[in-house]
């Protein structure tokens, strides 16, 4: 179970990017790559993870709701937890 501190921490993290995904992780320059390495094709950002990737489309449906999301869309979901505009 998630106390209320991690699970605020967590979702600042991916709405503002500021978190252990590996594009941040690159551009401190502790990783060589930000490709994220379950689909290689896109750099690993919370947009990315959150809408986009392809190989998390069914995770993505069955906790979201949705196989596809627009960034947009993640306001919608839960918009008292959502203070920040993604």
């Amino acid at each position: 179970m998630f106390r209320p501190y991690f699970l605020a921490r967590a979702l600042t993290g991916l709405l503002t990017g500021h978190n252990t995904l590996r594009r941040h992780l690159y551009l401190q320059g502790l990783l060589e790559s930000p490709l994220y390495w379950k689909c290689g094709v896109r750099q690993e950002t919370s947009a990315h993870i959150l809408c986009e990737c392809q190989t998390l489309a069914s995770l993505r449906h069955a906790y979201l709701g949705s196989f596809l999301l627009e960034p947009e869309d993640i306001n919608l979901l839960a918009p008292e937890l959502f203070f920040f505009k993604f």
